[in-house]
């Protein structure tokens, strides 16, 4: 086990070192910049350990934002390992960890980026892993100090994404359903561990108080949006599918069968303490993608990660009748995902699955999405964009992700009201001073007047574009991938307040 775990801890950071940032994880580094309590998007824990690594070494480079997310996602197996043979033994909890070491989001998102699901799932997991024994009809000494150490747990996966909230109710379905669990309620181990846990949502309760609890809208937002229409089958069929190829198939069927039995009547304690857990995330977001117009499916990996030690169960018994399928089913995926994972890192970082065919990036290709923007800093022209009285403007939070990861921390931003998202509440000073603007946006091949002239609409009111454009091509590894526009811009009204200052009235914010 340790030497599988140790060999995708490798392929990770190898991973990590060479694949360029994603627009979110992007986003999260260059948010945190200015430190906050919490962020319009999800609670500070998930960015704000990519932001320490990066003040503590001076670098927003890849491998350094990334490792603490790498390195959980290692401890998390071994928290799920020493969890699974607590309940089952050693046999089911190595195959718990070999399909959760193999499952495509665990190994290359959660595992991996700078994104809130990798401390989620690591305190999550440490929560459980500090009460279990008592849940499973135990009675291990210090008792109260474990349901101390899962309240921190709790408490700071919390901090990490509104999704913890889930496993509370899940927590709560236990301590009242199960016979242990009664039991425990009778001590002041879970009301402890309660109060501390309730101490993590202290940022975010404090941020949004602040904000007009503009997160809690966005996220219920985005999981009520019916477009007209009260059911729809097209969105939880795509979520359905988006679940099995983020656990993989196989291991996603049974999964589902064994939460179905374990939150049965006459399961076993252990059966039904891992099905309470998974069952809640799973239902939930299945039935906001029937309801919803719009949902992503790695919603509900919080609850499939405790599917794990089921399914590492269930596998210990198969292997027993077929030993030989189950060798071959895992070493399938232990081929064909890692071998993904690279593909991946070849296209993004070489487009070499594209260039023998094309001159450049086809449309539904590796485009501005997917690549560093490296060419504002490479491009000579480009460098009054680091000038110091320059500042920047964005069409959209994803841009300016992208544009304000690549020109660093010391060029300020401004993003165009729309779909802001936190940058409308980075409360950068710069902004009141600079006084050389650049509106930067990108062009896909094809279509670069069409786009520039929206771009220029978009500027509205707000600023003048005050020179001749400039497009420079954004290449990686010598093949065109997309066109970026620099535009010299000019406040229209040099005492407006900025974008972000406007953000701190209530009633010119743009809605989320």
């Amino acid at each position: 086990m340790i030497l599988l775990v140790g060999a995708f801890l490798v392929l990770r950071i190898a991973l990590a070192a060479v694949i360029p940032l994603s627009i979110d994880e992007a986003y999260a580094v260059v948010v945190s910049r200015s430190h906050s309590l919490s962020y319009f998007d999800h609670p500070p824990l998930g960015f704000a350990l990519g932001r320490l690594m990066a003040d503590i070494t001076g670098c927003e480079c890849r491998l350094f934002v990334r490792l603490p997310y790498v390195l959980l996602g290692s401890l998390s197996a071994l928290l799920l390992f020493d969890l699974s043979r607590q309940a089952y033994g050693a046999v089911a909890a190595f195959w718990a960890v070999a399909w959760y070491t193999v499952a495509p989001f665990f190994l290359i998102s959660a595992g991996h980026f700078v994104v809130p699901d990798g401390p989620l799932n690591f305190f999550l997991l440490a929560s459980a892993w500090a009460v279990a024994p008592m849940l499973l009809g135990k009675a291990p000494p210090h008792a109260l100090l474990r349901w101390s150490v899962a309240g921190v747990a709790l408490g700071l996966a919390l901090m990490s994404k509104y999704q913890a909230g889930l496993f509370c109710v899940s927590a709560l379905l236990i301590l009242v359903s199960t016979k242990p669990g009664r039991a425990e309620l009778a001590t002041p181990g879970p009301w402890v561990a309660g109060v501390i846990a309730l101490l993590g949502l202290l940022p975010v309760v404090l941020w949004n108080m602040n904000h007009e609890w503009v997160s809690f809208a966005f996220q219920s937002g985005r999981g009520l949006a019916t477009e007209g229409h009260l059911l729809h089958p097209g969105n939880l069929a795509i979520t359905l599918v988006g679940q099995a190829a983020y656990v993989w198939p196989v291991v996603w069927i049974v999964a589902i069968v064994c939460i179905w039995k374990g939150v049965s009547t006459g399961s076993s304690v252990a059966d039904r303490f891992f099905a309470l857990i998974a069952v809640l995330p799973v239902v939930f977001f299945d039935m906001a993608a029937l309801f919803s117009a719009h949902s992503l499916p790695h919603w509900s990996m919080s609850g499939f990660l405790f599917a794990f030690p089921l399914v590492g169960q269930w596998c210990g018994r198969f292997a027993e009748r077929k030993p030989g399928l189950l060798r071959v089913s895992f070493a399938t995926a232990a081929i064909v995902v890692p071998l993904l994972a690279v593909g991946f890192a070849l296209q993004t970082t070489t487009g070499a699955f594209t260039r023998p065919f094309h001159e450049r990036a086809t449309k539904f290709d590796i485009n501005w999405q997917l690549v560093d923007w490296s060419e504002l800093t490479n491009d000579t022209e480009s460098s009054d964009l680091s000038g110091a009285d320059a500042y920047v403007v964005a069409a959209d939070w994803m841009q300016g992700a992208r544009i304000a990861h690549a020109l660093g921390p010391n060029v300020p931003i401004e993003v165009l009201p729309g779909d802001p998202r936190h940058f409308q509440f980075m409360d950068d000073k710069r902004l009141d001073v600079r006084g050389k603007g650049f509106f930067v946006g990108a062009l896909n091949f094809g279509k670069e007047a069409e786009r520039e002239q929206e771009y220029r609409n978009s500027l509205g009111k707000l600023f003048v574009v005050d020179g001749p454009a400039r497009h420079v091509t954004q290449s990686v590894a010598g093949f065109p991938i997309f066109e970026i526009l620099i535009l010299p811009i000019r406040r229209a009204n040099p005492l407006q307040p900025t974008i972000q200052d406007s953000a701190a009235s209530p009633d010119s914010r743009p809605l989320p």
